[in-house]
């Protein structure tokens, strides 16, 4: 939904009133006369209306007609659609995340700096991520690394794995060892995939249940996929408890960040759970009363109550925050204050992890993507030299004065 749409929603109780966009406006967009003109921006190249958010003429085939800013009034843009971007000094528009142009084992990822300030969606191509082992791989869009043949990103019936590209792919190999022919999808081995709750998708591939996993459980005879719910009530999660010489055993545990109550079920800390009004579970699953006044939050590691936005309790560059774990729907209104980053020196993970990354450099603080404009000024982009001096240097096709002359602005960083 467009955002003057959402807000018209939100502004009139979901009815169905619309606030029109700015470019309905006759004075900005000359297009605005003409029947449904509020959908159409003005091409001056040849004086002509088109429709926004279409793709080719007047624009490149892959981008789209977008509003857009000048001065006070609306133009007429060529951008590339959301989920895409271009290379720089290019106007075709690539799906990110994929191999795209980019070089096999590579994938287009997006270089958000550039469509801040210059309101193009630009990417490059870079090398994903190294996992912990050769079992798991990195999937781009998330940052995050899963298990191979699991389903792990990926829509149900897809697993995933390694591509042509190099990359990792959700696919479903019809002659693997994860099809199941009979929908045609492909599972992660020892979950529940396509089989009857009490039974798990196996080798072979079949749907069974054997008494010698850890995932079989006594009470009922079925077994069930790890690191979830399966056989347990409200609350708890069906995790490995033990291992030994002879095998694993998983059973009916609280969640992290939970406790039992009297009446059986694991109740996330700091929501009301079981207890009465105005009273919240505590460790050790007892009810105690609420000790925070309205608008405050309990910080358990303190034992007192503060305010949202506060410092005090937290570490230099963090405040104090909602505890955005808790999930109101499920759980139920939390009263836990967690610290979480503000500015400044909170930063320091993503610092670290920018120096490691070799297509990103640090400078004033911040993280920047190299060969963007990041720090410099108009005209340059931000390079590193073969000394490992980080810079800004006139971009390809331009020099001095329509660029600012080379500026070291790091060394070694």
């Amino acid at each position: 939904m467009a955002a003057w749409v959402w807000l018209a929603a939100l502004l009139y109780g979901g009815q169905a009133a619309v606030l029109p966009p700015p470019w309905a406006d006759i004075r900005r967009n000359p297009c605005a006369a003409h029947p449904r003109g509020w959908l159409m921006l003005y091409w001056p190249s040849d004086g002509k209306c088109y429709t926004i958010y279409t793709k080719g003429h007047p624009c490149p085939d892959t981008q789209e007609l977008s509003p857009g800013k000048w001065g006070g009034r609306t133009i007429a843009e060529c951008k590339c659609p959301p989920g895409t971007a271009q290379l720089p000094h290019t106007t075709t528009c690539h799906k990110l995340f994929e191999k795209g142009p980019c070089r096999t084992g590579e994938y287009f990822a997006p270089v958000e700096e550039s469509f801040n300030k210059r309101g193009e969606r630009q990417g490059m191509c870079v090398r994903p991520q190294q996992c912990a082992d050769e079992t798991l791989l990195y999937w781009p869009a998330d940052g995050r690394c899963y298990y191979r043949l699991s389903q792990g990103p990926c829509y149900s019936g897809d697993v995933l794995d390694i591509g042509d590209d190099g990359l990792a792919n959700c696919t479903c190999a019809t002659d693997g060892p994860n099809h199941w022919p009979t929908d045609g999808g492909c599972y992660a081995h020892y979950t529940r995939g396509p089989c009857e709750k009490g039974k798990l998708f196996l080798p072979g591939p079949k749907c069974g249940c054997e008494t010698h996993l850890p995932h079989y459980n006594n009470a009922t005879g079925g077994c069930y996929e790890l690191d979830t719910v399966g056989p347990c009530p409200k609350g708890h999660i069906f995790s490995i408890s033990e291992v030994t010489p002879l095998g694993s055993h998983a059973e009916c545990r609280c969640k992290s960040f939970h406790a039992r109550a009297a009446d059986g079920a694991c109740y996330r800390l700091y929501t009301r759970g079981p207890c009465g009004q105005d009273e919240m579970i505590s460790r050790g699953g007892r009810c105690t009363k609420v000790p925070c006044a309205r608008g405050r939050l309990y910080v358990p590691e303190r034992r007192r109550c503060y305010r949202p936005g506060t410092a005090e309790p937290c570490p230099l560059g963090e405040v104090v925050a909602f505890d955005f774990e808790a999930r109101p729907a499920l759980d139920g209104l939390s009263h836990n204050g967690v610290c979480a980053c503000g500015n400044g020196p909170c930063a320091k993970k993503d610092i670290e992890s920018c120096i490691s990354h070799r297509g990103k450099a640090v400078y004033g603080g911040a993280c920047h993507i190299l060969h963007t404009q990041g720090p410099c000024p108009d005209g340059a982009w931000l390079v590193r030299e073969a000394s490992g001096n980080v810079k800004c240097q006139c971009r390809p096709g331009l020099l001095p004065p329509d660029c600012k002359d080379i500026t070291v602005i790091s060394i070694n960083s």
